[in-house]
């Protein structure tokens, strides 16, 4: 993993509003294509997410996280929505 790509993206993600963040997740559900970027960006904005005390329950299991469906926020958990 490239650290300095995961440190950008989890500089960028931490002065980031909550909608953003969503958003964020959200442009990833239906992305095919992995690669290095793609796993620190991710890892990142999974991270923040945890950091800010959301609720990823309903995409996460056992430390890996599914971008199958579209998010909402609801209080401070993620509900999928598709």
């Amino acid at each position: 993993m490239n650290n300095s790509l995961y440190d950008q993206f989890a500089a960028h993600f931490a002065a980031d509003s909550l909608t953003s963040l969503v958003d964020s997740f959200n442009r990833q559900v239906g992305c095919r294509g992995f690669n290095s970027a793609r796993a620190a960006h991710d890892r990142a904005l999974i991270s923040e997410l945890l950091r800010r005390g959301i609720d990823l329950s309903a995409v996460r299991s056992d430390g890996a996280t599914s971008f199958a469906h579209h998010v909402k926020l609801e209080g401070n958990r993620f509900v999928t929505i598709d």
